[in-house]
């Protein structure tokens, strides 16, 4: 049975408006560009993670774990230090800069493993490892699911799907 997207794309339509009302579009187009990969794959990321929103998220032990548009994790200090300033609200340009270095790392790394693959392969399995990590992500695509390991098992999958849903909107002039 076939994973169903956790948005549709009216839900999308609403996102990408609030990417471009508050300057997000923009700012994730930009790093995406001078990465090397679609904005619409960075705004899905965005949506997956936040439906869009620049908010503190991931609470366990007390503490929110996860920082900004695209929920950079607290492990790396940009983050921790963006939390705890309350920066990720006033300058989120580190967060998402960091955020673009993680995937930029994450598709080499997987088309170096999977030479093979297509494009649209790599960033599906690329989300996954932003989401699980690439060991586990490549793990998980060589027995057949990059989504093996990740959050409701279907990470790489719906970010390709909001991707999908962003490239629609993008293309019909929203």
């Amino acid at each position: 049975m076939a994973t169903m997207p956790s948005i549709n794309i009216d839900q999308a339509k609403s996102q990408l408006k609030s990417l471009r009302d508050h300057g997000f579009a923009d700012k994730l187009a930009a790093l995406a560009g001078t990465h090397g990969f679609p904005a619409t794959y960075f705004f899905a990321i965005a949506s997956r993670e936040t439906n869009c929103q620049n908010i503190l998220g991931d609470f366990q032990g007390g503490q929110y774990h996860g920082v900004g548009i695209i929920q950079i994790d607290i492990q790396h200090d940009v983050a921790r230090q963006a939390r705890d300033s309350g920066s990720y609200k006033t300058n989120p340009g580190p967060l998402l800069s960091f955020g673009a270095d993680l995937i930029k790392a994450n598709i080499h790394t997987v088309a170096q493993h999977f030479p093979n693959l297509t494009s649209d392969q790599h960033l599906k399995i690329a989300a996954s490892a932003y989401n699980c990590g690439p060991v586990n992500a490549i793990k998980g695509a060589e027995h057949g699911d990059s989504d093996s390991h990740t959050t409701g098992h279907d990470y790489g999958h719906d970010v390709m799907v909001r991707k999908g849903f962003f490239d629609q909107l993008i293309a019909a002039g929203h």
